[in-house]
């Protein structure tokens, strides 16, 4: 039987194999699981020692990140996750440690397919976020270490496949940067902890989604 790992352990596990880590939180809309939230806040002291300076996060734009980096403060901002206080303080920690905030979301106005919901914008919007963070890495020294935060499973490093309006092969944003990289990031996934819907988490049973949640 494995051993149980705290986020701290998997996270020294991680930069021990990969240059690159990635976590996620858990989200739909504008709910979402406090606690994947918090526990990335106490990642940070620990990657911190570990040497990572730099946290890439989803939903971020040039324009906060550039602001945040120049002021050591978050512009205001009411608007999606950025507005969320959990999340602020999530970017607000990072920057107390002295860190660089690094944006690496798509730009939704280059998007000129159908709607949206189809999984050819999703694949797009995934490979856009890999290609981001691919050009950060190529302009960044070699042994730069670090931290990306995504929504969901969009670390994913292999493929699913959708029915419905939905239909269609996803190719995540994990598997883009590997691609692309040549980096096979370590992934910390804490969406198996998390049900998205009474009594459903994506890859275990509802006991097991549970009893994972008191472990971290």
């Amino acid at each position: 039987m494995e051993p149980v790992r705290s986020p701290e352990d998997l996270l020294r596990i991680g930069f021990d194999r990969s240059r690159v880590v990635i976590v996620n939180e858990c989200h739909n809309g504008d709910q979402h699981c406090a606690r994947t939230r918090h526990v990335g806040r106490r990642m940070l002291p620990v990657a911190h020692v570990l040497g990572v300076r730099h946290l890439a996060m989803e939903a971020l734009h040039p324009w906060f990140a550039q602001t945040a980096n120049r002021s050591r403060e978050l512009p205001v901002t009411n608007a999606g996750y950025l507005g969320h206080e959990d999340l602020r303080l999530l970017m607000a920690d990072a920057l107390a440690l002295g860190w660089e905030l690094v944006a690496y979301e798509c730009d939704f106005s280059k998007w000129k397919g159908l709607m949206p919901r189809r999984v050819a914008f999703a694949n797009w919007r995934d490979l856009e976020e890999a290609r981001n963070l691919t050009e950060f890495l190529a302009r960044s020294s070699p042994g730069l270490r670090l931290l990306v935060w995504c929504g969901n499973r969009h670390q994913r490093k292999t493929p699913q496949r959708y029915s419905g309006l939905f239909g269609g092969r996803w190719i995540r944003m994990g598997q883009r940067l590997k691609e692309l990289s040549g980096i096979e990031p370590f992934v910390i996934d804490q969406s198996v902890t998390v049900e998205y819907r009474r009594g459903h988490s994506p890859r275990r049973g509802r006991s097991v989604a549970i009893k994972l949640s008191w472990l971290i």
